[in-house]
């Protein structure tokens, strides 16, 4: 289990030089609020819903399989490559 908020940072650092940092910050903070992941702790499920959920957005800005790519580098990040894919 990974701190919540720790996820968001650094998923937010990930995609900041993508999508600017402000775009970053208001669009994986506004995902995690919608699936309630604001405080506590994340599964690796939970983890990889986020990232789920993040991943259209990114892909309208960057494109689909550049978003993946972007999304793997999270992942790696994040240090959640046993969630669910």
């Amino acid at each position: 289990m990974l701190p919540a908020d720790e996820v968001i940072q650094k998923l937010v650092h990930v995609l900041a030089p993508y999508l600017g940092e402000n775009m970053a910050r208001a669009a994986v903070r506004s995902q995690a609020e919608k699936l309630g992941f604001k405080h506590g702790r994340l599964s690796p499920a939970d983890v990889e819903r986020l990232l789920a959920a993040v991943a259209p957005g990114l892909g309208v800005f960057v494109g689909r399989d550049k978003a993946q790519r972007i999304l793997d580098e999270a992942r790696a990040a994040i240090g959640a490559q046993g969630g669910a894919r």
